[in-house]
């Protein structure tokens, strides 16, 4: 982002909880990856192996571990944790680059005469709050979202354009939905009968704790009777369904392009990667790790890290182990028949 934002590297190192070592009147005016720093930028390394690299650089400053404070010879904050040091950072920038709710109401927005809007809520061009919709101090509310007929949206929350929270939804405090997400969609409930199916209205709505961050495109179905519960601290990645009736417990991350069946209930602490697919009705203990592209039909009970497929190889190997997969039960057979 492009605009005029600095800070002196003092105010950095406190704002981060950081020892400076050097110059702490420097100006900094932006953040850069260590291949890219040059002047009037910071930047942040992880280990030793990024060394090279801020050697060819010319940040004014750089965040580093504790442990490697003797082997850089620039203005430096020493970090336990240089990564969360460099997240700390970024809201910096984010604070001074995106304007504050300041209660302005644009003209073209849809306000619910029976809505409770706090007087510090801004509200974008093309946005609509529902009836009895209630929502809270210095959240914003962006262009073209829509906030549906009793639904409650926390403190310090941001709708950003294009989101839709249907009715019946609650959002905590400090929450972030992104464009797209669409929030108390109906869950997948069809009863079959003879002509087809018949629907199942869901009757239930969606509960998302503080804190919580919903990526673009995300869907988070409302529940068939009881809730779909998002808790505290989770975040969702892009492209994510949760289906009706799911519970995801607090500071789980979840990565894009998940799929989560309904009734399934997930622990605190665990982490899903990218594409994985999670059949309903089951149960995911807390501290549970699942890596990218795993199909998790059945409950976890035990912490720790779960996975399944198979990795990337060149096709003609890949279909040669395919034939011989098809061909594993029956040589299971034949050894126990022969055993």
């Amino acid at each position: 982002m492009k605009a005029a934002v600095s800070f002196s590297v003092g105010e950095l190192a406190r704002a981060v909880d950081a020892e400076l070592v050097g110059d702490s009147s420097a100006v900094v005016t932006h953040i850069a990856p260590v291949e890219n720093a040059g002047p009037a930028s910071i930047t942040f390394i992880t280990g030793r192996k990024y060394l090279p690299a801020l050697e060819r650089a010319a940040p004014t400053a750089v965040i580093v571990p504790v442990e490697l404070a003797e082997q850089v010879p620039i203005t430096r904050l020493l970090s336990h944790n240089p990564y969360l040091a460099y997240a700390r950072l970024s809201r910096l920038w984010a604070e001074r680059l995106l304007p504050e709710p300041n209660g302005f109401i644009h003209p073209a927005a849809v306000v619910d005469p029976t809505a409770s809007v706090a007087s510090t809520v801004t509200i974008d061009a093309g946005a609509v709050v529902q009836a009895n919709a209630v929502i809270g101090a210095k959240s914003r509310i962006g262009a073209g979202a829509v906030i549906g007929s009793e639904s409650e949206i926390g403190e310090n929350t941001i709708v950003h354009p294009n989101a839709t929270v249907l009715h019946g939804v609650s959002v905590g405090d400090g929450s972030e939905i992104h464009g797209g997400a669409v929030i108390g969609a109906d869950g997948f409930g069809w009863a079959p009968n003879a002509g087809g199916w018949e629907k199942i209205h869901q009757l239930g709505g969606v509960r998302i704790g503080d804190r919580v961050s919903i990526g673009a495109c995300t869907t988070v179905d409302r529940g068939a009777l009881e809730d779909t519960i998002i808790d505290d601290g989770v975040i969702l990645d892009n492209q994510i369904q949760v289906a009706h009736n799911v519970v995801i417990g607090k500071n789980t991350a979840i990565a894009g392009c998940t799929g989560i069946a309904g009734s399934t209930i997930i622990g605190s602490n665990c982490r899903i990667g990218g594409a994985v697919s999670i059949v309903g009705h089951i149960r995911i203990c807390d501290d549970v790790l699942v890596t990218a592209n795993s199909f998790v039909n059945r409950s976890i009970k035990e912490p720790g890290s779960y996975s399944s497929g198979y990795p990337l190889e060149d096709s003609k190997t890949w279909r040669k182990n395919a034939v011989r997969l098809h061909r594993l039960d029956q040589l299971a057979r034949n050894v126990i028949l022969k055993s």
